[in-house]
């Protein structure tokens, strides 16, 4: 089985193919409960994706939008709730497996993923075949130059300030669903397109997937975000391409649990 945990909703993928879904309860103790009323059976093994950074044993390290999380053993509660091994690994990773495995990145060597969703985060995955390693990255916290902004994490300037969806429904008063300005998308596509190219040029990157549900769902954003990487990266081209679907972690959590741990760099 498969579940996704993001900072706003969860979902959890049935063997059938079936999804429940619900909104993310920030009380740790809560979402255990409804993360086991809503697995059905005893699964031979399950897979996480969860919406921030956590150990080799799935313990929750950070996580910026469910704070009541950080320092708790996700991981080893979920394997003692659902009686089967449990993986956990951060979303973004997640999301990189599931391109690689089923979408957009699959055959490539040198390749990443950026979510754009309630926050901005990114992995990468060097390597070909079945030797090869997947790690998250902080590129959401590259900072951004003449960027005075206050970040979740601490830090000011983060490029998750001027990207990540929960940052700026705090600032605009709504959610980017309720944003129809072509301006600001025009704007917006600018700032994705500077994150990405600092991203797959420090990375050395060959291909960059882009999901999370901002991407998804704003076809307004993907025009000018490739004119502007395309103005951008003159030295190295980078092919970018839009996730497959928006359900990337999911499938990506899937095939967590069956990657071998030493593939996965927490």
């Amino acid at each position: 089985m498969a579940i996704d945990v993001g900072g706003t909703r969860t979902r959890v993928a049935a063997e059938d193919g079936t999804v429940v879904r619900f909104p993310t309860e920030p009380d740790y103790d809560r979402q255990l409960a409804l993360l086991r009323d809503a697995v059905q059976g005893r699964p031979e093994a399950v897979g996480v994706s969860f919406g921030g950074r956590v150990t080799e044993d799935g313990d929750v390290r950070v996580s910026l939008h469910l704070r009541a999380y950080e320092g708790r053993p996700l991981g080893r509660d979920l394997a003692a709730a659902l009686g089967c091994p449990v993986r956990v690994a951060h979303d973004a990773t997640c999301g990189l497996l599931g391109e690689h495995a089923l979408g957009t990145l699959r055959g490539e060597d040198r390749c990443g993923y950026l979510t754009l969703s309630t926050g901005v985060g990114a992995a990468v995955r060097l390597g070909r075949g079945e030797h090869f390693v997947a790690l998250t990255t902080e590129a959401g916290h590259q900072l951004v130059e003449g960027n005075d902004r206050r970040c979740g994490c601490g830090q000011t300037g983060c490029l998750e300030t001027l990207l990540g969806g929960a940052q700026l429904r705090r600032r605009l008063g709504r959610g980017l669903e309720d944003v129809d300005d072509p301006r600001f998308w025009q704007v917006y596509a600018q700032r994705v397109a500077a994150g990405i190219a600092n991203f797959a040029l420090t990375a050395g990157l060959e291909a960059v997937a882009v999901g999370g549900a901002i991407a998804a769902r704003r076809a307004e954003l993907w025009p000018p975000l490739r004119q502007a990487l395309a103005d951008r990266l003159t030295y190295q081209a980078v092919r970018v391409h839009q996730a497959a679907t928006e359900d990337a972690p999911l499938v990506g959590a899937r095939v967590l649990a069956g990657t071998p741990p030493t593939s996965i760099l927490h």
